[in-house]
């Protein structure tokens, strides 16, 4: 059976998606291919929530946390241009990503230990520790990246998925990058944006790594845990980081999310989509319940055709529980109060 898009196709639509003097009906037309192309993801992703949910919930059942969600097509787009030289769209590893969040490095090493031993019919092609071999930006965690193995379903077969295990510490630090980043409209994740922002980044990270036993990037190696109190709380001084966490603070602890119900009774949702707006005091949330997935993704691109800008967030993610959206994406929510909280710890430890 002929899959409906061949990687050959859908590397032609991300060529298009970054060509500049491409029509509005192209541009549109390769949107909607896009879109469809990244909805096949969804029922991958289900796949491998199962198992990873599954392995969370043996591991660490109290504070263990699993979230799925599609790339956002602006990010899909930015990725795209910043990488032309080496990224295809269809080659994109994160297009449908998971994460687990769990209480320390050890609960990590116990889900890797899963993967490794896993004889699942999927096929690992790439895995990245960046726990033990951090990035210069100082990120942290693990990832896995699948090939999905559906050889009654075409269309699925071959899709890639990526999971990520991370420590509370480790996402602490990275939806801090990406909430700074959207705030200031850097683009921080991809280690671009402000000198300021970029260092101080890499000098908490340091930190965070001896603090869960780990070593920090190589650039901090031969720095006593003392000397990196000490200098950041310095650096934190003379660039106000304070005082710049505070105006993010106080733009972003009015935000009171609206929950939009279906009427139904079909039990708890088994999709949202968060829609939050950076410098106003505003968030949205919709929720949709199995069987609702095509409703879901309509409304997903419909919103992004209408919302997508930099302080704009349109994210569709699927979680087990309400309670959980923030705890696993903090960033939707500008909610950086914990990170916060650990700087000054941080900080007042160097004192």
């Amino acid at each position: 059976m002929t899959p409906r898009y061949t990687r050959g196709s859908i590397n032609r639509v991300g060529k298009l998606l970054v060509t500049d003097n491409i029509s509005p009906q192209e541009r549109d037309e390769a949107l909607d291919e896009l879109n469809d192309w990244r909805s096949l993801h969804l029922d991958p992703m289900n796949m491998f929530q199962a198992t990873l949910r599954g392995y969370v919930e043996r591991i660490d059942p109290k504070h263990g946390i699993v979230a799925q969600r599609l790339k956002r097509t602006p990010t899909i787009i930015d990725k795209l241009k910043n990488r032309q030289q080496v990224m295809k769209l269809g080659e994109m590893q994160d297009i449908g990503g998971l994460r687990a969040i769990v209480s320390d490095v050890a609960k990590v090493r116990e889900l890797e230990k899963k993967y490794d031993r896993s004889r699942a019919r999927h096929v690992l092609r790439r895995k990245r520790d960046y726990i033990a071999q951090p990035q210069e930006s100082g990120y942290r965690g693990i990832h896995l990246v699948y090939s999905c193995v559906t050889p009654k379903n075409s269309d699925t077969d071959g899709l890639l998925v990526e999971i990520q295990l991370r420590t509370h510490l480790q996402h602490l630090w990275a939806t801090a990058v990406e909430t700074v980043g959207t705030f200031f409209q850097e683009s921080l994740k991809s280690s671009q944006g402000s000198r300021k922002w970029l260092e101080f980044f890499k000098q908490i990270s340091a930190i965070f790594a001896i603090e869960e036993g780990e070593r920090p990037h190589e650039a901090f190696r031969d720095v006593p845990y003392g000397e990196l109190l000490k200098r950041l709380k310095e650096y934190t001084d003379e660039h106000a980081i304070f005082a710049t966490f505070k105006l993010i603070l106080a733009a972003t602890q009015v935000l009171h999310p609206k929950v939009a119900k279906p009427a139904s009774k079909q039990g708890p949702a088994a999709y949202w989509i968060i829609e939050s707006y950076v410098k106003r005091p505003h968030v949205k949330i919709y929720n949709f319940y199995k069987g609702q997935e095509d409703t879901a993704n309509a409304m997903y691109r419909n919103l992004e055709d209408r919302c997508g800008t930099q302080e704009t967030q349109i994210v569709l993610i699927s979680v087990d529980s309400f309670r959980k959206i923030a705890k696993a994406y903090p960033n939707f929510f500008s909610n950086i109060a914990d990170f916060h909280r650990e700087l000054h710890r941080l900080y007042h430890a160097a004192t």
